[in-house]
């Protein structure tokens, strides 16, 4: 006798198995999630630290071909927030996308994890610069160090030597420090005087402003300790907050010729009596 052949029947997903199955996955994207995350932005901050490296580079080679000073730079967009600071129509050369244009990759002048850039009313994705420097002034405003009393020869000038670092100084005076004369009580001394703060002199841009608060940073993760600051370090932390996880990567000086790319917060300016 032949049998007769019956197609074999499949039995379908029940509730169940669908619910457990959709409950596995969705265990699973919650476990793999923070992974990606932290490795994206892994990933955005090497980008931005080998963008701060190329661009101090950039800084050395001009020095080097320039008696060991540091480039005379403007701010365009201290002026004008939305100029194309490498626009070739730009009437001022001092300004820093015209002056370092030549010796920094292409690629180095925008970070990948940038929350704000230059021209800044661009889309982020049109941004042509997306790091700050704290150049001799907006165009017109600097003064080169060689017409300032400080290169002069008078051995203490400190609206030169706080806030300014792309002046055209000599390389070995590039220290980001804030001397604060007035202040006996000042935490650090150098060979210029008493100082307080270190200040980024090339970073990342921000959100918002320190000087009114809460500013935004650009990168996620554990913040890096700041070498430069020695005994000032209370203040710093007093000022820039604490429990926040959120920086942006600065290139700082901790003594002649010696520099560290950290991703740190930065520290609110400086309030009277400091």
């Amino acid at each position: 006798m032949m049998r007769r052949f019956q197609p074999r029947r499949r039995g379908a997903f029940t509730l169940v198995e669908l619910l457990v199955v959709i409950s596995i996955i969705a265990l699973l994207v919650s476990i793999l999630l923070p992974s990606l995350s932290y490795a994206r932005e892994q990933a955005k901050q090497l980008c931005c630290r080998n963008n701060l490296r190329n661009i101090w580079k950039g800084v050395l080679h001009y020095a080097y071909e320039n008696r060991d000073r540091v480039p005379f730079m403007e701010d365009i967009n201290l002026t004008d927030p939305n100029a194309d600071p490498f626009s070739p129509e730009l009437a001022h050369r001092t300004t820093v996308g015209r002056v370092l244009m030549p010796y920094v990759n292409t690629g180095s002048w925008r970070c990948p994890g940038a929350i704000r850039g230059y021209p800044a009313a661009a889309d982020p994705s049109e941004w042509k610069m997306t790091y700050w420097f704290r150049s001799a002034g907006a165009l017109g405003e600097g003064v080169p160090f060689d017409a300032t009393p400080w290169g002069t020869g008078n051995p203490m000038d400190p609206i030169v030597t706080n806030y300014v670092n792309f002046d055209g100084r000599p390389l070995r005076l590039l220290s980001g420090r804030r001397h604060t004369p007035g202040n006996p009580g000042a935490p650090n001394r150098d060979e210029v005087g008493p100082w307080t703060f270190a200040f980024p002199i090339i970073a990342d841009l921000i959100e918002g402003d320190e000087m009114i608060g809460d500013p935004v940073y650009p990168h996620f993760g554990n913040l890096e300790k700041r070498i430069d600051l020695k005994k000032a370090r209370p203040l710093f932390e007093r000022n820039a907050g604490t429990g926040r996880r959120r920086g942006r990567f600065e290139v700082h000086a901790h003594g002649e010729r010696e520099f560290g790319i950290y991703l740190t917060r930065s520290p609110f300016p400086h309030k009277p009596g400091y």
